[in-house]
């Protein structure tokens, strides 16, 4: 199919597209364009799998039947589906890796921490420490609407910018740079929450075997972490 959109991988019963920020997968809005609405243009038996919120990049999957449908929400549904997420948290993380196993409770519009919540696991990675931001390499294991930003909150390393649990300022290249000139007319570094799904592992219908599906960091990230690299490094 054509489209604006980057697509990974497509074949008869599935479409894997990379989102890109500012744009719903899905809405319950009928005048909101999102993902769905401009592919089912072009498929009109097209169904969503899962939902990643606007400003949240990577990988987001469709199906073109209900059997294709069926087959995905299953492993869904059974948490095999394996999902390793790129993340900018704030501070420095006191482990290198290790695992949250913290339970959540699932409110309308927010996640929290609650003993009366389900069992949320999220394992992590950490991939490069600042002075300031840590980057970070999220796998949740289990599936709850903002596991990982309620999980990386409840450590102390919320994500760098994240309205519900930390902050909504921007990053800013002055907050970085010493003597930074130009701060009348600065253009933020990063505007929206750095939260990037940028592998899965799944089986695809009429498949056995795992496949893996990537796709890259988007620019807005990559241009932070090189800033970052440049003048925010941990000696």
């Amino acid at each position: 199919m054509k489209t604006n959109f980057e697509i990974i991988f497509e074949d008869e019963n599935i479409l894997i597209i990379s989102k890109p920020s500012r744009i719903f997968t899905i809405s319950n809005n009928p005048e909101e364009i999102t993902l769905f609405s401009e592919i089912k243009k072009q498929i009109k038996s097209v169904l969503p799998v899962f939902s990643l919120d606007k400003n949240v990049t990577g990988i987001v999957f469709f199906v073109k039947n209900k059997d294709a449908h069926k087959f995905i929400c299953e492993q869904f549904q059974k948490e095999k589906i394996e999902r390793t997420y790129n993340v900018l948290v704030n501070g420095v993380l006191e482990q290198e890796h290790g695992e949250i196993n913290k339970k959540l409770l699932i409110r309308k519009d927010s996640t929290v921490l609650s003993e009366k919540g389900i069992n949320s696991v999220t394992k992590f990675k950490l991939i490069e420490q600042f002075k300031s931001y840590a980057f970070v390499q999220a796998v949740p294991l289990t599936t709850r609407p903002k596991q990982i930003r309620a999980h990386f909150f409840s450590i102390g390393n919320p994500l760098a910018i994240d309205e519900i649990y930390a902050t909504s300022e921007p990053v800013l290249l002055s907050n970085l740079k010493r003597r930074y000139k130009g701060i009348n007319k600065e253009k933020p570094l990063l505007t929206r929450i750095p939260l990037h799904l940028a592998k899965i592992k799944i089986i695809l219908p009429g498949k056995k075997d795992f496949s893996t599906f990537e796709t890259h960091l988007p620019k807005d990230m990559e241009i932070t972490l090189k800033q970052l690299r440049k003048y925010n490094k941990k000696h």
